[in-house]
This record gives structure tokens, sequence and C-alpha cells, in this order.
């Protein structure tokens, strides 16, 4: 199975939210149970996400229950803050006058 980021910035921004946060992580808002449900299927957290009446789509409550970042979860995080590298440069290196 390939691994790739999981599709919504959303998520990888909530993702970056709970980096340092304390686990478990109880999470009840319906928008950030959805960021939990993705980042899960993405492989980049460990978290439990019961099924039942409490988390229905469309409510505006849920719950769900984040136990950590995977090392996936991790190195995605580092990799987004890495600067973009510099365009390889060709020809002669430019000489220093002294």
């Amino acid at each position: 199975m390939a691994r790739t980021r999981p599709e919504s910035p959303m998520s990888l921004d909530y993702l970056a939210r709970i980096e340092k946060a304390r686990f478990p992580l109880v999470v009840r808002h319906s928008h950030d149970v959805d960021s939990v449900r993705l980042l899960k299927a993405a492989e980049l957290i460990t978290a439990s996400v019961p099924r039942g009446t409490l988390n229905l789509a469309f409510s505006d409550e849920g719950e769900a229950v984040v136990f950590g970042l995977t090392e996936l979860g991790e190195r995605v995080l580092r990799q987004s803050r890495l600067p973009p590298e510099a365009p390889l440069r060709r020809g002669r290196p430019a000489l220093d006058d002294d």
C-alpha cells in the first residue's frame, strides 16, 4: 500500500496543532473528528473513532480519541516545515574579487 499525504491541507494544519498535545487527546468537535478520521486513514496518527449515533455525519458533535502521531506523521510534519530547495546552478561558480 502506497503511503501518501492526506488530501486536505486542513488536516495537516490539525496535525501540526496536536503535535505537542498531551495524549490521549479526546476530540469532541465534529470538524476535528473529521480531521482525525482523515489523519488516521492516512496512517499519520493512531486514534479511535467509535462508530455510533454520536459520530453521525453532519452532526455538530462527535467523539474521537487520539493516542499519538505515528513515525510517518512526524516525518510529514518535518517535511512540511523544510524550506524549499534552492535551484541547481549550472556553469562555473562565481569567483570572489579580492
